[in-house]
C-alpha cells in the first residue's frame, strides 16, 4: 500500500489511514465493543439525529457565539489561558443544550436523560 493510500476502517467502513479510524478508536478506548459500534452506526435513526444535531449545534454556536464572547470579561479573559478559556466556552455550549433540553422532558424522561449522563461520565471518568 502506498503512504497516500487509503484503507477502510475495520469497524465503520471510512476510509482511513489506520485499520481503526480515529473515531472508532476513541470510541474503543472509553469502552465501547466493535459490536456495539457497528450496531450504532448501522441504525438510520440515530445517524438521521446526529446528522440533524450537528446542524443544530452550528446554527447555536453562530447565533450565541458572539454574545457569549461579549459575556466575557475582556480584561480577565487577557489573562486566562487558552485551555480554560475554551473549556469555559465548551461547559457554556451543554449548558445551553442542557437549559433547552431538560426542561421540557417529562420525569422519566428527565430521568432517563440524567443516567444517560451519568454513564457517560462514569465511563469517561474511569
Amino acid at each position: 500500500m502506498k503512504k497516500d493510500e487509503k484503507i477502510k476502517c475495520e469497524i465503520c467502513g471510512k476510509e482511513s489511514d489506520m485499520v481503526v479510524c480515529k473515531t472508532c478508536d476513541y470510541l474503543l478506548r472509553y469502552g465501547a465493543s466493535k459490536s456495539t459500534i457497528k450496531t450504532m452506526l448501522s441504525d438510520d435513526k440515530t445517524n438521521k439525529i446526529w446528522g440533524e444535531n450537528k446542524g443544530i449545534a452550528n446554527r447555536l454556536a453562530s447565533a450565541y457565539y458572539s454574545a457569549l464572547l461579549d459575556s466575557y470579561d475582556n480584561k480577565k479573559t487577557q489573562k486566562d489561558s487558552k485551555e480554560n478559556f475554551g473549556f469555559n466556552t465548551f461547559a457554556d455550549g451543554i449548558t445551553l443544550g442542557l437549559d433547552i433540553v431538560m426542561p421540557l422532558l417529562d420525569e422519566a424522561h428527565f430521568k432517563k436523560a440524567r443516567n444517560k449522563i451519568e454513564m457517560m461520565l462514569s465511563i469517561r471518568e474511569k
